[in-house]
């Protein structure tokens, strides 16, 4: 045998990621040497870009990316609402005929389109879909995933674990911006702000300054102290000093975050990771004066502090840096005074005075960032003063005053507590006269099918509308699968669910009659369930064994262990938080027939469309909580879309829930920073009081005023919901039950609460 013949294999070359917003930050990114770039589908992609792609462009990069032999891959990865489902369609239409590479999505009931309708489509799973194990991993890719982008907050070692007990394969994040939440698992933006980060519209509140309170503290001072800070703003992920660890691990493809970034910025970044990926490679004399280039190449991409995320445990304190706000770009100066003066007509114009940490000149881009609101303003420097002279440019050290006209003064307070960042916006304008952009001008957008479509809408019994109850169709008019069943009743009452904290909880009075108790499954919980079975005469409640919502490989045999003794001691019910533990029911991804076992679903599971409800009908769900963040109109209709439906085989229709009362978590996170100081209370500038608590390794922020939905009790139940679920877990069980109860009755003092989207309109 020869030395070559006995060498080990060498690792695959890992695929370099890159994203683009426009067609300028497309063709840079190919420039610098990307091997794939990722888009966004139009509307239905989870980041708010300023001007979506057209398909025209879509296909014209397509074609670009192909003949240079590189791949195209299309994010479709926002929530979908039940009035999108037709252009969800007529986007897979039309994407079928470009022929990306793979399109990346979260929604089940996109995946349920796609793979029904588009079987040519391949499809990779999105970070938003929470995989943090490798049965998770395996479980999606027997769905039809064909690859998996494992969620941001996994060590190098945990990534390695999943790819050597699952063949699927796997992608990562290795830089860009960091959510403080777990991917999928944020609801704060749209709970407090209507706009949901599942759907690409994120406010971003973990960006915002915040005040650590005492206990019983109503509002929030307008003065600077030890208590403020940016508690929850990461810093950028970069992992380009662990490259090899990460090859080692098995992953195929690095992705770099950035779609709303620059064109600079993906110039930048793809030409760093490509030095350091060459550096993997070279000889080792030349290794340390590659990465120190690529360091510096990043340094010019304008981007956050950077810090190594969760690859390497033990780091946490360098992914926050509370004192810093986590703005993009270079920070200027402090703001110390802000003054209006009125100009020629009533014209508004602000002057700020800046003590200068760099040098800034004339033409520069500035972002005006005021610490305690948020509130932001980009402008272009046009005036700048030292010293009484106007100058065109002014340096480090100095006091300078810069003014910005047309800007109104009330959204900056006195006192100010403002920072002033230089931001990059260099190549955001397209080049006009490259043969790309020629080429996608020329480039007929194709079109949707529309007979493909309306059958996909008419074997979805979405073609026309209908009442949920039929009572408005003949019996020829309605699916045959509903005309050949007996007729089914409407229960008079709703059936109620309750999720107490402990099995000690549920001996207390409630305001219903409780059909299920949800219970977590934690070790507390279990060994008091087994000592109870043990005494014969002890009786129990119907139970439903909540799964966490986040189980990680190491927890794996756990959870796995804990689920076979319940299931050892007869018939039982559990709720999955993400659709990958259904792995713990099945074999081989056949779906549980045992009539001793039913599988529900949580809110997490985040279904907000039909189609998604009837992927987790078929995934042999016996029901599952509706999203969250519905809103009524897609509540409503998704219901009746999914009534219509023809039923499985079995007859028996999957049941819909609806989380009614509750604490959900905001945040629910893995970091533990060493400046989050026990049970906290903190609160926003606008006095809205949050806390945050510690359960099963997991950080959450809570709202102090409970989430309620019980005012509609009847709407729901009208509208088709099968259960509505109580949640006093997160509270004294005894005060919480008051609290229910002056919100059913009406009478005594009814809680402050919120509701939500459910009486808006999601976003």
């Amino acid at each position: 045998m020869t030395p070559t013949d006995s060498a080990p294999p060498s690792p695959s070359p890992m695929e370099l990621l890159a994203p683009a917003g426009s067609l300028a930050a497309f063709e840079a990114a190919l420039q610098e040497g990307a091997d794939a770039v990722y888009i966004g589908a139009p509307g239905l992609n989870a980041r708010a870009l300023a001007r979506d792609f057209t398909f025209g462009e879509i296909a014209a990069m397509t074609a670009h990316a192909h003949a240079c032999g590189k791949k195209i891959y299309v994010a479709m990865n926002s929530l979908m609402k039940e009035d999108e489902v037709r252009q969800a369609l007529e986007t897979l239409s039309m994407l079928a005929k470009i022929g990306p590479d793979a399109l990346i999505l979260q929604d089940l009931g996109v995946l349920h389109l796609a793979r029904r309708f588009f079987p040519q489509l391949a499809v990779h799973a999105s970070t938003l879909m929470t995989v943090n194990n490798s049965m998770a991993a395996a479980h999606l890719k027997r769905l039809g995933f064909e690859r998996i982008v494992l969620a941001r907050e996994l060590s190098l070692e945990e990534i390695g674990a999943i790819h050597d007990r699952c063949d699927v394969p796997l992608e990562i994040f290795i830089h860009g911006a960091m959510c403080f939440s777990y991917s999928g698992l944020c609801r704060f933006s749209s709970l407090h702000g209507g706009k949901s980060s599942l759907r690409g519209q994120c406010v971003q509140p973990c960006r915002r300054r915040y005040e650590w309170q005492p206990s019983g503290k109503r509002s929030v001072g307008g003065h600077a102290g030890k208590g403020l800070g940016y508690f929850f703003s990461m810093n950028d992920l970069s992992g380009i000093e662990h490259l090899a660890e990460v090859r080692q691990a098995g992953v195929v493809s690095l992705k770099i975050e950035g779609r709303l970034k620059s064109v600079e910025y993906v110039r930048n970044t793809v030409r760093a990771y490509r030095l350091a990926l060459n550096a993997l490679d070279a000889p080792p004399q030349q290794r340390s004066g590659m990465l120190e280039e690529a360091q510096r190449y990043l340094d010019a991409a304008m981007g956050r502090k950077r810090s190594s995320g969760f690859f390497v445990p033990g780091k946490e304190d360098r992914m926050i840096l509370p004192k810093l706000s986590g703005s993009t770009g270079e920070v200027i100066g402090k703001v110390t005074r802000i003054d209006e003066v009125k100009g020629f007509r009533g014209a508004r114009t602000l002057t700020l005075q800046v003590g200068l940490q760099t040098a800034v000149k004339l033409g520069d881009r500035l972002r005006l960032y005021e610490e305690r609101s948020g509130d932001r303003k980009s402008f272009s420097l046009r005036a700048l003063t030292v010293k009484g002279k106007q100058v065109d440019q002014a340096q480090s050290g100095q006091t300078a005053l810069i003014t910005l006209p047309d800007i109104e003064p009330s959204i900056f307070r006195q006192p100010s507590h403002g920072l002033l960042f230089r931001i990059d916006v260099s190549g955001r304008a397209e080049n006009q006269r490259s043969a790309l952009t020629r080429s996608a001008a020329k480039m007929p957008p194709p079109l949707p099918d529309p007979f493909q479509v309306e059958k996909a809408l008419t074997t979805l019994a979405m073609g026309t509308e209908h009442k949920r109850d039929g009572r408005d169709r003949s019996p020829s008019q309605r699916p045959a699968a509903e005309r050949n069943r007996p007729p089914q009743t409407r229960p008079t009452g709703p059936q109620w669910w309750l999720k107490a904290q402990s099995l000690e909880s549920l001996g207390q009075r409630y305001p219903f009659r409780v059909a299920k108790f949800l219970i977590d499954l934690n070790q507390r919980n279990l060994e008091y369930f087994l000592y109870v079975r043990q005494r014969r005469s002890a009786k129990l409640p119907p139970l439903v064994w909540a799964l966490p919502t986040v189980i990680h490989e190491a927890q794996l045999p756990g959870v796995r262990k804990a689920v076979e003794q319940i299931r050892l001691l007869g018939p039982s019910c559990f709720q999955i938080s993400q659709i990958g533990q259904m792995a713990l029911f099945s074999d081989e991804g056949q779906t549980p027939t045992e009539h001793s076992l039913a599988v529900y679903g949580d809110y997490s599971c985040n279904a907000l469309n039909s189609p998604a409800l009837r992927m987790y009908g078929e995934c042999g769900l016996a029901g599952v909580q509706f999203s969250l963040e519905t809103d009524r109109a897609t509540l409503a209709a998704a219901l009746t879309h999914f009534s219509q439906s023809p039923l499985p085989q079995d007859d028996q229709r999957m049941q819909v829930g609806l989380h009614v009362y509750g604490r959900p978590p905001l945040f629910s996170a893995r970091l533990d920073a060493p400046h989050f100081q026990g049970q906290r209370t903190f609160a926003s500038s606008r006095g809205e009081r949050f806390y945050l608590d510690r359960r099963e390794e997991t950080l959450y922020a809570f709202s102090h005023s409970a989430f309620s939905l019980l005012q509609y009790t009847d709407e729901l139940v009208q509208a088709g919901v099968d259960y509505l679920v109580v949640d006093i877990s997160h509270g004294q069980a005894k005060r919480e039950c008051a609290e229910v109860t002056a919100l059913l009755s009406g009478r005594g003092d009814t809680p402050t609460v919120f509701s939500g989207n459910y009486a808006g309109a999601l976003v």
